[in-house]
């Protein structure tokens, strides 16, 4: 087996390897994991959104939100079983931009020479009140941004006050800086050669202080805030055992990375659409940061944190020609239950302006804020909304479960093997709730059959029973419209709003299934190649309908009403240029991690 594989290679195993293998067995553990597997919740997965594109998505004013996003998160928040929808407002371009309060537009762009992947704006309070009326609608929460550029800046106590007065409960979390391992690279301290993890916590305490006089009192006691958000050339245990976490956990509430599989900043990149598809590249992406996870293990009880990607997506700089693609939504799915199986507590799918190939869902054309027309959804919307569904627990929403990679086919180590999957354990009853289970075979919806064994369903006082399977599928890997996940599409809709899949659109997988089990021979579940399946062992799927994900309450366009209020839980000095193995190029990081098969570009975010 080459150390790296190449497109072609791939591609080739992805279109032949059902000739090899009709049927596969699957192996889930009977016993729930320990706690080495953190426990997740069905919001796990939410949206990043770039500051200086905020008003392509929610409007100039409270006034003009557009229903159709409405319509989006309120999808998200029925797939999550009513937790509150993640999202976070940050980016490179909150990093370098100017709160002005008494400002009346949203966003003013204040540098026509800037780089398209860093637009610092000036923005005003309209901004974090649009963001709780967004809430008030739809039950969600924010992670917001504050700079670390100027640690003295009086600009971030004011956004910390600010932000806290107008958004209350609904802010999370307040990231403190954004990507500081790049400070260095982009000239952002421009008299430190090296801006290393020392200089990183003397610029925390430099701010932490500001943060507790802003005019609103201190910000510091509310525990709100996170980091070290970095993404590229330092080692996230370097940071955590530098002294960083030790001095600042009384005050942190989560832990935060940005990562992203490789880096399209200046159009080129080595990996398509087919390095997406292997399961094995994928988990070893994930164990990017295994080192720090491990760490944490060991740390003092008061000094754990839930870890959050606060931004991630296929490709740094807007992605690639392949990032809006089904295959790369069966990546997002893979990718986000890998990282709950390793330690991560929720992932942000990153979110631009329109047209970027990796984006969720893109608004009409027109101004910012002014669009009138028709909204397009994107494959990794889907996928979003199957892997939340998946994370349901049937002990209610603060019983969460825990994911366990099944190494169906040996894909974690098998570049090669197309079928994978995974088991989500019930916190409450530790016992398997569901099943992901997915086929990269590009065989144009061919099926292969998933083998279960009777030890699923052992725990039953029945000798048989049926499960519900919901499939989420495309014609072909390529296909990036025609997409169906449990008998609804987006295909063809303008305002958000799914609607049932036409019998022509995916055949025989279209549907929900519901496939026989018993105590003595298990069951049986066919998945299409390519598509996934989520098996829902330990009860039924939800119950959502097209009309059932309008923000509304209507089948309709028109002003959405409340939706639910928005407290609900949430989940709850190493030198720089040493722990650089690769390249930089005009500052953007590109480095191989330890030479490993299939390695892990790091890369910018954006």
């Amino acid at each position: 087996m080459p150390r790296f594989l190449s497109p072609a290679f791939l591609s080739l195993a992805c279109l032949f390897s059902t000739a090899l293998s009709a049927s596969v067995q699957v192996n889930a553990p009977t016993s729930a994991p320990g706690d080495s597997v953190v426990t997740v919740y069905p919001n796990f997965m939410g949206i990043s959104l770039e500051l200086s594109f905020m008003n392509y998505y929610f409007g100039n004013d409270t006034s003009s939100i557009p229903v159709a996003v409405l319509n989006y998160l309120e999808a998200l928040h029925q797939r999550g079983a009513g937790q509150p929808v993640r999202l976070r407002v940050g980016g490179n371009s909150m990093d370098s931009s100017t709160y002005v309060p008494d400002q009346q537009q949203i966003i003013e762009f204040t540098d026509p020479t800037a780089s398209k992947d860093d637009q610092p704006v000036t923005y005003g309070q309209v901004l974090f009140n649009i963001m709780k009326t967004t809430s008030d609608k739809v039950n969600s929460q924010w992670l917001i941004g504050l700079t670390l550029r100027d640690p003295n800046s009086t600009n971030t106590p004011l956004v910390a006050s600010d932000a806290q007065k107008i958004l209350g409960d609904y802010l999370d979390a307040a990231l403190l800086g954004n990507e500081p391992d790049l400070y260095s690279a982009h000239g952002q301290r421009p008299n430190i050669a090296n801006y290393t993890t020392d200089d990183y916590i003397g610029d925390n305490w430099v701010a932490q202080q500001n943060l507790q006089k802003t005019p609103t009192g201190d910000f510091l006691s509310l525990n709100k805030l996170a980091g070290p958000t970095i993404c590229c050339f330092w080692l996230f245990k370097a940071v955590l055992d530098s002294g960083w976490l030790q001095d600042f956990a009384p005050h942190l509430k989560y832990l935060t990375l940005q990562h992203y599989p490789q880096n399209n900043c200046f159009g080129h990149y080595p990996f398509h659409l087919d390095w997406y598809m292997s399961h094995t590249n994928t988990v070893i992406l994930a164990s990017w940061q295994s080192d720090a996870f491990a760490y944490l293990g060991t740390v003092p009880a008061d000094q754990r944190k839930p870890v959050l990607m606060d931004e991630f997506n296929s490709a740094s700089c807007g992605g690639i020609p392949e990032s809006n693609m089904f295959g790369m939504a069966l990546w997002t799915a893979d990718y986000g239950l890998q990282m709950a199986a390793v330690g991560y507590s929720a992932a942000y799918l990153h979110t631009r302006e329109k047209g970027i190939q990796y984006n969720l869902f893109d608004p009409p054309a027109g101004d910012a804020g002014q669009q009138n027309g028709e909204w397009t959804t994107n494959p990794n919307f889907y996928a979003m909304l199957a892997v939340n569904e998946a994370l349901q627990s049937s002990g209610g929403q603060a019983a969460g479960t825990k994911v366990v990679d099944l190494n169906i086919d040996n894909s974690v180590k098998d570049y090669a093997a197309v079928h994978a999957g995974y088991a989500v354990y019930d916190v409450s009853s530790s016992q398997v709730q569901s099943l992901v289970l997915f086929n990269y075979a590009n065989a144009s919806l061919a099926g292969t059959d998933f083998q279960l064994p009777a030890s699923l369903f052992s725990s039953s006082s029945d000798s048989q029973g049926t499960l519900t399977v919901r499939y989420l599928t495309a014609s072909t890997a390529t296909e990036t419209t025609q997409v169906t996940y449990g008998n609804l599409t987006y295909a063809g809709v303008t305002d958000g709003i799914a609607v049932t899949a036409p019998s022509t659109l995916n055949s025989a997988w279209t549907t929900d299934k519901e496939v026989q089990w018993t105590k003595e021979g298990g069951a049986t579940v066919s998945v299409p190649g390519p598509g996934l399946a989520v098996v829902f062992v330990g009860g039924a799927a939800s119950n959502v309908s097209e009309s059932a994900t309008t923000a509304n309450g209507t089948s309709g366009s028109g002003s959405a009403s409340t939706s639910g209020n928005g407290n609900g839980t949430s989940s709850g000095k190493t030198n720089a240029s040493s722990q650089n193995s690769g390249a930089v190029a005009n500052g953007r990081g590109m480095s191989l991690v330890g030479g490993v098969a299939g390695a892990v570009l790091l890369a910018l975010a954006l």
